[in-house]
């Protein structure tokens, strides 16, 4: 099968995934290349699901950033061969996911689940989730079966129609979706190839005019609204295939596309001057005797502008719409114009951090290292192989919490990177690419920990259930990385003059690195206990987080000269 699903090629070369997460293996793998996931094990650690337990929910992905949410169903066949049929009884299971997920009793929702559904479901009242994603993944070809794409669609309106009773203020969209080999191919291209339809269009526009550089070339020009908006209603989603974000719908907290829709509908004629525009990047342009022609599309801004015109039953009279068309063939410029153009809504001082001296500086440190991987938020689309990738959210995350504030750190993703205050809090003068790299392998080392516990499955014993428990708390991480700080100077027996100056005498191997925090976790996570506390309604109140790691921290002075003798061999490699 891998000479007509190529993806297959790659997915095989990465055998770390098949050999800790065994059958979710390949619904990570495409959540992936769906969502751009630069570190898929620390998303794997929060969104996989634990136990048999699960009520049909193996993963439950929540991502605020994006407006996003993914239940997802997995399904392996084992041998699989080209013919075969996926089940149609797991994309039944979906409903029963479905009607947990937004259960009114969540004293009742299993343990398993529960940290997850309250949080998707707090994500769904503040208005930062507007899609929720459905999927039903296999190893097989879609084609096959079609009685599954009739079931995905009934499952839909079933949903839908219980989510509008529920939430009749949020405007939540359900979708649903197979994603099996076919699928996962066109991502596999997408996230290859930035301009996924390759046709040629005719576009309906009016006079424009022409730019060029040694990097580029664009035509800038107006165009039909209702060219467009036909467009998307024949290509759907395919048509973003560059953009780091798809229509968001019109829910309350999108407000700025119920503007554009109502723009449509009672002021076409004004349109132009009220839209910022789209931005288009094409394989290829030619305008000749006022008619431009287009080979290839994919709009890199303006995916919410599309949308929104699409979303009348009916549009009446055309309207214009400003609109670039990009040439270039450089991957380094397409991910600047990709990222520059998709920060142009919020004027902030954040807009280019990835060009900022302490990002450029730490790039520079980590060249050092070449095993590791560290953009400082200058994406290109790709996906790194063979390399530990250094994800920047989970840097500045996974730092902010080990230097004291971990109820930021975990509540703030974005935030830490969009406010300036926040920002110069994690990346000074003294963060070093090492000290990132002692911080970080420690966040790792409890993904480890708790993939572990999870393979361990029923052999698991009554303490490691609690321990899983714990770790299956939204949360927990950043609460073990602040514990962990907090406690190093009593396990090590000595005055920690300047945290900012811890790291490991030797960075370069990260396995290792992995094994020596497992120790020192082992010894924390046995206090969950008096930490759980601080996860009661969510990593929220920093007077409670902060008493309860205290309260580790007196009992951890109380043991000290055992824990340090024990921890010598891990305590004897750091330095700071």
């Amino acid at each position: 099968m891998e000479s007509r699903f190529s993806f297959l090629k790659d997915f095989n070369g990465r055998r770390h995934l098949e050999e800790v997460y065994e059958d979710n293996a390949l619904m990570l793998y495409a959540l992936q290349l769906r969502f751009d996931i630069e570190d898929i094990d620390s998303v794997a650690a929060e969104a996989l699901t634990d136990g048999p337990d699960d009520k049909k929910c193996d993963l439950i992905f929540v991502e605020r950033e994006l407006g996003i949410a993914v239940v997802a169903q997995a399904y392996n066949k084992q041998n699989p061969q080209i013919t075969d049929l996926a089940k149609e009884n797991k994309a039944s299971d979906l409903n029963t996911a479905a009607a947990w997920v937004f259960s009114d009793e969540s004293n009742k929702v299993p343990n398993t689940i529960k940290d997850a559904v309250i949080d998707l479901q707090e994500a769904i009242k503040e208005q930062t989730v507007s899609t929720v994603y459905f999927w039903y993944v296999h190893n097989l070809d879609e084609n096959n079966n079609p009685k599954i794409e009739t079931e995905m669609r009934m499952l839909q309106a079933q949903v839908q129609a219980a989510v509008d009773s529920k939430y009749p203020n949020e405007e939540l969209r359900i979708s649903t979706l197979e994603v099996g080999l076919n699928t996962i191919q066109k991502w596999f291209e997408n996230s290859t190839r930035r301009i996924l339809i390759e046709n040629d269009f005719i576009v309906d526009c009016k006079n424009g005019f022409e730019l060029e550089t040694e990097g580029w070339r664009a035509f800038v020009t107006a165009v039909s609204g209702k060219w467009l908006r036909q467009l998307y209603l024949d290509k759907g989603d395919d048509l973003f295939s560059g953009n780091p974000r798809n229509y968001l719908g019109r829910g309350k907290r999108k407000n700025i596309n119920s503007g554009i829709i109502d723009s449509v509908q009672s002021e076409p004629d004004n349109f132009w001057v009220y839209n910022n525009g789209v931005t288009a990047l094409v394989n290829n342009f030619d305008y000749k005797e006022k008619k431009l022609t287009i080979k290839g599309i994919t709009i890199i801004n303006g995916a919410q502008t599309t949308g929104a015109i699409s979303e009348p039953e009916k549009v009446d009279k055309d309207f214009y719409i400003p609109c670039r068309f990009i040439v270039c063939s450089d991957k380094t410029i397409i991910g600047s114009i990709i990222n520059n153009n998709n920060k142009q809504n919020e004027i902030l001082p954040s807009d280019l951090r990835s060009n900022d001296k302490q990002q450029e500086r730490l790039r520079k440190e980590f060249k050092k290292y070449p095993t590791l991987s560290y953009n400082g938020g200058r994406r290109d689309g790709k996906i790194i192989k063979n390399k530990v990738v250094f994800d920047p959210y989970l840097v500045a995350q996974t730092v902010m919490a080990y230097h004291g504030d971990c109820v930021t750190a975990y509540n703030g993703k974005k935030r830490i990177w969009d406010d300036d205050k926040l920002y110069t809090q994690v990346f000074v003068d003294q963060l070093s690419s090492e000290h990132i790299i002692f911080i970080y392998s420690l966040s790792k080392a409890l993904d480890e920990f708790k993939n572990k516990l999870r393979n361990k499955k029923e052999q698991r014993t009554a303490t490691e259930n609690k321990q899983m428990e714990f770790l299956s708390k939204r949360g927990s991480k950043m609460l073990i990385i602040a514990t962990v700080s907090e406690c190093l100077e009593d396990l090590m027996g000595e005055k920690i003059s300047d945290k900012w100056k811890l790291k490991f005498k030797d960075s370069t191997n990260f396995d290792v690195l992995l094994q020596r925090w497992e120790q020192i976790i082992s010894t924390i996570i046995a206090f969950s206990n008096n930490l759980d506390p601080a996860l009661q309604g969510g990593l929220k109140n920093k007077e409670v987080v902060n008493n309860q790691i205290q309260a580790v921290k007196n009992i951890v002075a109380s043991v000290q000269p055992m824990l340090s003798s024990q921890l010598k061999p891990v305590i004897d490699e750091m330095e700071g």
